[in-house]
């Protein structure tokens, strides 16, 4: 097998720089038999760069330039003619390409993105096996203090089993507290647990149980009112699942657009008389 070789002459280097003499080309690695001059690269050299930084940066290309020699040689010798049809590979990528623009501006100036939502819950009535939980979900009030705020008050309205959020949510607007209502939509467990210093890994063990979370670190305390819950495996609530469902109609509508576009577009090419087939 043919060696490949790695020759870099540094003082020659130097002094072609020097002078820039165009008589006698600079050979700097030969791989294959293929060759690779210093003067096929020194202008990607970056101007007024050190002795030391040219030779390393000169090393770092003659290396890649190899690195892409070797596997060159590699796939000439591996791939098939036809594989290696480049001519063939390239008009293949940009006719594809040119299609895919095409689609793509069609679908962007002729989608129509609106849903009523009749069409949505009729897809959530008709498809109920597609719309299961793979997370537990919770609608939830969660606040944090300072951890040096005096929380007995807040504590009794926490407490309290008449459960109102009007005046935890006014004394924390009052005692440099924050304050998230996760109540108006459905969230995950998972992100009221990313807000918080322990782990809550159940909705149901944990509502069912207190629906109070209370913790603190070192710098917070950390209270959670749950309201609400649904667990893994159970049916998405349709709130949760309306945009979820508008994705998939939305796609839906896609796939339609463009197999009409492509019947239309043939079917035209055939009135036309611009399609003619050899094949009896």
């Amino acid at each position: 097998m043919q060696k490949f070789r790695y020759i870099i002459f540094i003082p020659l280097i130097l002094f072609v720089f020097a002078c820039k003499s165009k008589e006698k080309k600079t050979i700097l690695a030969e791989v294959y038999g293929k060759k690779l001059y210093l003067e096929d690269i020194q202008d990607f050299l970056p101007e007024n760069t050190d002795k030391e930084d040219s030779i390393m940066i000169l090393r770092n290309k003659v290396n890649l330039w190899i690195k892409k020699q070797t596997l060159l040689n590699r796939a000439e010798i591996n791939l098939s003619e036809k594989q290696k049809d480049i001519d063939y590979i390239v008009r293949e990528y940009k006719e594809s390409l040119l299609i895919e623009k095409y689609k793509q501006e069609y679908i962007k100036q002729n989608l129509d993105t609106d849903f009523t939502e009749s069409e949505i819950e009729a897809y959530y009535n008709d498809y109920p096996e597609s719309f299961s939980l793979n997370d537990d979900i919770v609608k939830a009030y969660y606040f944090k203090f300072p951890a040096n705020t005096n929380l007995s008050k807040f504590k009794q309205y926490f407490l309290s089993d008449k459960e109102n959020p009007e005046n935890m949510i006014k004394f924390a607007e009052e005692n440099n507290g924050e304050f998230i209502d996760f109540t108006n939509k459905w969230n995950k467990l998972s992100v009221i647990s990313s807000l918080l210093p322990v782990s809550l890994e159940n909705a149901e063990t944990i509502v069912n149980k207190t629906k109070r979370i209370q913790t603190r670190d070192k710098n917070f305390a950390y209270f959670v009112l749950f309201t609400d819950y649904k667990t893994k495996g159970e049916k998405m609530p349709f709130e949760f699942a309306k945009e979820q469902i508008k994705v998939i109609l939305l796609n839906k509508r896609k796939v339609n657009l463009i197999n009409n576009l492509e019947s239309k577009i043939y079917n035209n090419a055939v009135k036309n008389g611009r399609i003619k087939i050899n094949i009896k």
